[in-house]
This record gives C-alpha cells, sequence and structure tokens, in this order.
C-alpha cells in the first residue's frame, strides 16, 4: 500500500502570491512533464535501516505504529557532536498551538541553540495563516535556510528546481547511511521528495498518525452513561450524536459536519481511484448524494455545533477541549495534541471510533496523507549541506534516545517532572517547547504518552481495528501540473456547494451539475495527467 504523496492538492498559494505579486507563485519554473514520472521513479532512493535500540511494548506493522508504556529508564545519547556550524540558522514553520516565547524569554529554545551549536532562528506562523506567510516570502524571494514546504505547495517541482538543494549525492541509497537517523525514516516516505529526477528534501512522516476518525471525548460520553460507543451504522451514529446534543447548555455533539465519516461509511474514495489504469474522483462517486443527505440531516437535527461554518480550525479545537463538542474529526497526532492542550484536568480522556458501513457492516477509512510536510533547504545558503543535514538528522533521532526525551519534552525541572521513567510535560513544558522542532524532521510517530499508558494502548488497539481497511489515495506518488495549480480552486467551489447543501440552503440535486462542471474545468484534465504519469512509471 504506497504512503507517499506527491500528488500536491496546489493553488491556494498561487493566489496568495497574486496577491502579493500580480504574478503567480513560480510561474516561469513549471516543470518538464515528458517521462518525468519515469525520471522520478529512476531515482533510487535512501536505504532503509530501521533502529533498534528500544524495543516497543505495543509492535507495529507497516500500518500499525510501535506503541510505548513508559520511557525508557536510561535513554541513549545517540549523537556525540553538535550538528551546527557555529552560525545562525534560519527556519520558517507554522506553530500547532499557541505561539511560544521568544527565544530571549524561553530556556527550550536557549537550550536547543546550546546543543544544535548554531543559533536556530525561527519565523512562525499559526497553521490558519502560515500558507499565506510562505507564499508571501516565495513571492519576495525571502526564503530562510530551512523551509517548511507544504505539501499543497503549487507547481513544486518547479518551486525545488529553482529554489532548493538537489540532496540527490547525499541521500540516495547507501549514502543515507553517514545520516542514521534520517535512514531510520521508512523508503516510502522518501517517495514523496522526488522531483525532478532528485532528492530535493527531507521527508516529516505522518501515514497513518494523520489518518483521521472521529475522535471523542470519553469522559463526557461517560458522564451521559455512554461507554465504548461501537455505533453499527449511520443510524446508530445519528442517534449518538443526538443524545450528546444539548443547545441550551451550549453543548452540541460535533465540532463540524462529519461528511468525512460518512463518505467513509459509504466508501467512496480518498479523493482518487484507480482501478485498472483509469482514475475516479471522490466527487464522481454514486454514493455522494446519499452522504450529502445525511450530513444534511445531522445539521437540521442541530447535533453540529452552529459556529462550524464560521469559524476556522484552532476555535474547533477549543470547542473539544473545552467541551463545547464531544466529537471531532482528526488524526493521532491531533488526538496527543488534545492531551497537550487539555484544560479539563485529570478527568480529560479521549478516545477513537471505528467507522461503520452504512447500513451495517465496516466502513472503509481513508488513509492519512504520508507526508506532513517536505524539509528543503535553500540552493544559495551559505551553510554546507552536510551541516543541514546533520540539523535534520538531530531533529529525527527517535523515540528512546537522549535527543528524543530532549527535543519533544525539554528541561527536567522546568519544562517537566519525571513520574517514575515518564517525563511528564508541565504548562511551561508545552508552551516553551512547541517551537516546531518537529517540522525540520522528526521520526515516525511513537504511540505514547508519559504518565498514561491508556492512550498508546487505545491507540495501538484502533490502528490494529481499521489497518486491513485503510484506502490509500491512488494518486499518491504522481504529480499532475493540473492538480497542482487548480485542484484547490476547483475543490473550493465543490466545499463551498456541499456547506449550502448541508446547511439546507441548496437542494442535494445539484452536487450531480456540479461534478459536471468540475470535470469540465479541469478535472478530466487532472484525470487523464494522473492516468499518463501512471502510465510512464510503468512503462520506465
Amino acid at each position: 500500500m504506497p504512503l507517499s504523496r506527491r500528488s500536491f492538492l496546489g493553488g491556494g498559494l498561487a493566489a496568495a502570491a497574486v496577491a502579493v505579486t500580480g504574478t503567480p507563485l513560480l510561474s516561469a519554473c513549471a516543470p518538464e512533464k515528458k517521462n518525468q514520472a519515469a525520471a522520478d521513479l529512476a531515482v533510487k532512493l535512501p536505504t532503509y535501516l530501521r533502529y533498534t535500540g528500544v524495543k516497543p511494548d505495543l509492535p507495529g506493522t507497516d500500518l500499525v505504529l510501535d506503541g510505548f508504556l513508559k520511557y525508557p529508564a536510561s535513554p541513549l545519547k545517540a549523537i556525540a557532536d553538535k550538528p551546527g556550524d557555529g552560525q545562525p540558522i534560519t527556519f520558517m514553520t507554522n506553530i500547532p498551538g499557541a505561539i511560544p516565547p521568544a527565544v530571549e524569554k524561553n530556556a527550550f529554545w536557549q537550550a536547543v541553540n546550546d546543543r544544535l551549536g548554531s543559533e536556530l532562528q525561527i519565523s512562525m506562523a499559526s497553521n490558519d495563516e502560515y500558507k499565506d506567510k510562505f507564499a508571501t516570502r516565495i513571492a519576495g524571494g525571502d526564503l530562510p535556510d530551512i523551509l517548511n514546504i507544504p505539501v499543497d505547495t503549487v507547481q513544486i517541482p518547479g518551486l525545488m528546481k529553482a529554489k532548493c538543494m538537489d540532496l540527490t549525492e547525499q541521500l540516495s541509497g547507501d549514502a543515507v547511511k553517514k545520516y542514521p537517523f534520517l535512514a531510520n525514516i521508512p523508503t516510502e516516505y522518501w517517495k514523496g521528495c522526488v522531483f525532478n529526477g532528485g532528492i530535493y528534501g527531507v521527508p516529516v512522516p505522518r501515514g497513518v498518525s494523520r489518518t483521521s476518525l472521529p475522535l471523542y471525548r470519553e469522559d463526557l460520553l461517560a458522564a451521559k452513561g455512554v461507554k465504548a460507543p461501537a455505533p453499527k451504522n449511520f443510524q446508530e451514529f445519528f442517534d449518538l450524536a443526538k443524545e450528546m446534543t444539548a443547545p441550551k447548555q451550549n453543548k452540541w455533539a460535533w465540532t463540524r459536519v462529519p461528511l468525512s465519516t460518512i463518505r467513509q461509511m459509504l466508501e467512496v474514495p480518498n479523493v482518487w481511484k484507480a482501478d485498472g489504469g483509469k482514475f475516479t474522483s471522490m466527487f464522481e462517486h454514486d454514493a455522494q448524494l446519499d452522504a450529502l443527505e445525511a450530513a444534511r440531516k445531522m445539521v437540521a437535527a442541530g447535533v453540529v455545533n452552529p459556529d462550524a461554518f464560521n469559524d476556522k480550525a484552532s476555535a474547533r479545537k477549543q470547542w473539544f477541549n473545552g467541551g463545547i463538542a464531544a466529537f471531532d474529526y482528526d488524526g493521532f497526532v491531533a488526538w496527543n495534541q488534545y492531551y497537550a492542550d487539555n484544560t479539563a484536568g485529570e478527568a480529560f480522556a479521549v478516545n477513537m471510533l471505528d467507522v461503520p458501513g452504512f447500513d451495517g457492516g465496516q466502513g472503509k477509512p481513508w488513509l492519512g496523507a504520508a507526508l506532513n510536510n517536505i524539509t528543503s533547504f535553500r540552493k544559495d545558503t551559505k551553510h554546507s549541506v552536510g551541516t543541514l543535514l546533520k540539523v535534520a538528522n538531530w531533529m529525527a533521532a527517535p523515540f528512546g534516545t537522549e535527543e528524543y526525551l530532549f527535543r519533544k519534552y525539554g528541561l527536567a525541572g522546568r519544562h517537566y517532572a519525571l513520574q517514575g521513567t515518564d517525563p511528564v510535560p508541565n504548562a511551561v513544558g508545552v508552551l516553551e517547547t512547541g517551537i516546531g522542532l518537529q517540522y525540520i524532521s522528526d521520526s515516525t510517530l511513537a504511540l505514547y504518552w508519559a504518565g498514561k499508558p491508556i492512550i498508546a494502548q487505545n491507540q495501538h488497539k484502533i490502528q490494529q481495528k481499521v489497518a486491513s481497511r485503510l484506502v490509500p489515495d491512488a494518486s499518491y506518488g504522481l504529480y499532475s501540473d493540473t492538480q497542482s495549480k487548480q485542484q484547490t480552486q476547483l475543490a473550493k467551489k465543490m466545499t463551498d456547494l456541499e456547506n449550502q447543501i448541508v446547511q439546507g440552503n441548496k437542494p442535494v440535486s445539484e452536487w450531480t451539475a456540479a461534478v459536471a462542471t468540475w470535470r469540465s474545468s479541469g478535472g478530466d484534465k487532472m484525470r487523464a495527467e494522473l492516468e499518463q504519469a501512471l502510465s510512464d512509471a510503468a512503462g520506465r
């Protein structure tokens, strides 16, 4: 099952760049299309050398992550030398939580600089604002040494070729062994960093950790007498939502319309489906009308927070953490982040639902995107490529190492206290360590939460349950120039329509005509390019 992602859903950044400069983002740097898929597939990817220094309590598989019930008592210091070169290194990134204190007021950031041997100068933006900031910096040519590149960046091969280092010589095949923790990143994730016949970045892996399912506040459901919820079909799913809704008490079941979950109940494809070399979009699936009608019924019944159509993702997370909503659609990374942001105290508990079939049986969850982002290095940086790769290698030190313990939890005493061997973070630790280091590089996610082994056990259990049913996006590993340039705008039109439909402002029947427009406006061209890319790759 392929985990790589180069089917980038671009367009939004181009629009932002136009607003800033009046011209499309890197319009002169469009990639050469002919046989590009074959050239990319011919690249020898980095050799995978799995780190075996720590034995998991809950062993994983290719699609189930390793789980740990406690942190090792004596973490190994795996990297002896400081990776930096003594000169400041600039980095720009998104921040999923609260913006942390500046370096002069941040003990963790200061300690990072000391351990790196270089001052890490970080330009930050919230998740909601980052893509616009990234587009502005690209359009203005104001690039940091290390770039956190969103996977939906428009015409990404052209951007890489024009602005970023080709790292093939340093990382291809056994060359990556010089950076053992980059070699510990599974091969499939590196496919998402191949462009123009070369390796142009370091992956920040996610895959199954980004697989999204219904998260629920286990403590809130238990208070209503609902324990171990397991709806067997859509109607039971709907009834559970109604049970958890009390508008007069400012309580709703859902932070947003669970349309993706309903689509998974109906086996709607994960973006694209391929059958015999032919591609079909999720928009075209026969069950879309049933999914929209079911979602409309849920909104009409009042089980979704009425502000869901107006507020940003940060507000949605606050509703879930604050108990205003009991359900959210998100992944395993978000599951952990909710515990990090917990404001409800010790009673706070999160778990995850499986997806039933709409009329019974089992649904088909969508496999999460392989990469959170791609980390690339500015082509004209003053630092050596070796220095920047050593920094990335340090950031990828895996669970069980001393470097991981410091990178994720900070300094003992100030940022966390040991509970047995577990580093339990405090409020200062959560805030100060949130400087975005995980977006320079990272190991694959370990299922673990300090002091609460039940979290890793619950996460491992649901992953084992759904692993065999996970549906990938069939366009992973393929590039469509039309999709890169137009998908965001075209998908937005479909999303805007579905929002109007589920709110009852437009009939479900309008979806069919909208799909025809989507096809004629670029959808059919995307399909043809993806089919050609698949054919080229197969015939290399």
